[in-house]
């Protein structure tokens, strides 16, 4: 079922990528919208294909992986996870409707479309887990800096004018 899967998915690899830039592009995602094109086309196109790997591979790890690597980067990069978030939504949005229209047996078809959500799905929870590690990470050094500034200035405060009393 997966080989049938991906070979439909794939035949319309340009067609899943160009959706995806154009949902990119009408959204409240100002990084994707303010990157250069050739590498905003370059980034959906990895996205694309890591996903088409993990419906060959029948599971969810090669786009997990992927979007474990580009989370970090886009969050140094300064995205907000809704956009990057976003991203991996209109992945899936475009995917369906190919997987839909294809038809076949019912339950054919709701296996394909399980498939195809499983895999978003736990990339979309990599992301998550990864933003939030990462905001933990940073919250957790902030505290510590703020730790360190408050033992730097204990006792550094002047005394009231005129003197101790």
């Amino acid at each position: 079922m997966e080989a049938a899967l991906a070979a439909l998915l794939s035949a319309r690899r340009d067609a899943i990528a160009a959706g995806l830039e154009a949902s990119l592009l009408a959204q409240e995602a100002p990084h994707y919208r303010e990157e250069p094109a050739a590498e905003r086309r370059a980034r959906v196109a990895q996205l694309v294909d890591a996903f088409l790997d993990a419906v060959r591979a029948g599971g969810p790890a090669p786009f997990v992986a992927h979007v474990r690597a580009i989370a970090g980067e886009r969050a140094e990069e300064g995205y907000d996870l809704r956009e990057v978030q976003h991203a991996l939504s209109a992945l899936e949005a475009q995917a369906w409707p190919i997987v839909a229209e294809a038809g076949g047996e019912t339950e054919a078809v709701v296996r394909r479309l399980a498939l195809v959500s499983g895999v978003v799905g736990r990339g979309k929870d990599e992301l998550a887990r990864a933003f939030l590690d990462r905001q933990e990470r940073a919250e957790a050094h902030a505290a510590a800096l703020e730790r360190r500034l408050a033992e730097l200035f204990k006792g550094t405060q002047s005394e009231p004018e005129g003197g101790a009393a």
